[in-house]
């Protein structure tokens, strides 16, 4: 894992020998219990975690999978990385 976050995903696709396009179903049959560097940290996620063939269907080119995934690891990293006070504050409401 030398990658982190859509970075990871290209290199696992990379890595498969895939071409793109490279459907999301495809992606999750493989590599769903896959875990992937979240950040710089060494915080990781499952593929399956971050992506599902709701949100996304297909990836048409490695930009592509940057454009569509780096939102929804923005969104992972923001939720790992409350501080203590906002935690308390999501138990109670």
């Amino acid at each position: 894992m030398r990658e982190h976050g859509a970075d990871a995903v290209a290199e696992i696709i990379e890595d498969a020998g895939w071409s793109y396009p490279v459907s999301v179903r495809k992606l999750l049959n493989e590599y769903a219990l896959y875990n992937i560097r979240l950040d710089s940290n060494g915080n990781t996620v499952m593929v399956g975690e971050i992506v599902s063939p709701d949100d996304v269907r297909e990836f048409t080119s490695e930009e592509d999978l940057k454009r569509k995934l780096e939102p929804l690891f923005e969104e992972h990293r923001a939720e790992r990385t409350t501080g203590l006070l906002e935690r308390v504050r999501r138990y109670f409401t």
